[in-house]
């Protein structure tokens, strides 16, 4: 819903802005500094984001179209794309995902709408490769409810996470290059 989503992003551009990668302000007067900052900072942040947000919003919808538009007997791939599709964006995304990963949401989900393209060509090309992909997700999901279970915060879990999809674009849209080797 619209508002859920001006809210998140709300939410992601204060966050930017106020705190970013500054340290927590400890003292009163670290605090004013601290406002400071976030008052010079926030007119760019919060263009930036509407800018992201716009980006993203346009390659989401040329993907949910190229599904929808899918002949149903490839409705399990289909699913399996609206799945990851979703795993990307969903309520609490912007403000979820680290800032510096949210400038790649629109190549990943353009990779994956290249994905469906290439999918109707050649779907034996696309299986081969979307088993190890699929394994690595379920061992991925696995360590995360362990961890969530356990309380445990690994940063280099969602490291990895981001690692899948970089390495998602290098087998099903090599034409969008990561910006490092997978």
């Amino acid at each position: 819903p619209a508002d859920r989503l001006l809210a998140d992003l709300l939410s992601a551009v204060c966050d930017r802005a106020f705190i970013g990668e500054d340290p927590l302000p400890r003292s009163e007067q670290a605090f004013g500094e601290q406002i400071k900052r976030a008052r010079t900072r926030l007119p760019a942040v919060a263009e930036g984001a509407h800018r992201l947000l716009a980006a993203i919003a346009v390659e989401y919808q040329a993907l949910s179209q190229r599904l929808a538009g899918l002949p149903a007997v490839h409705g399990r791939f289909a699913a399996d794309i609206r799945a990851q599709r979703d795993a990307l964006v969903h309520p609490g995304f912007f403000m979820e995902t680290p800032w510096e990963v949210l400038q790649h949401l629109p190549r990943y989900l353009k990779a994956l709408d290249r994905r469906v393209a290439k999918y109707l060509e050649h779907p034996e090309r696309d299986a081969r490769h979307a088993q190890p992909v699929a394994d690595l997700w379920q061992r991925y999901r696995e360590r995360v409810d362990r961890n969530r279970a356990a309380g445990r915060n690994d940063r280099r879990l969602a490291d990895f996470r981001w690692l899948l999809e970089e390495l998602k674009v290098s087998l099903f849209a090599q034409e969008l290059r990561t910006p490092t080797p997978v």
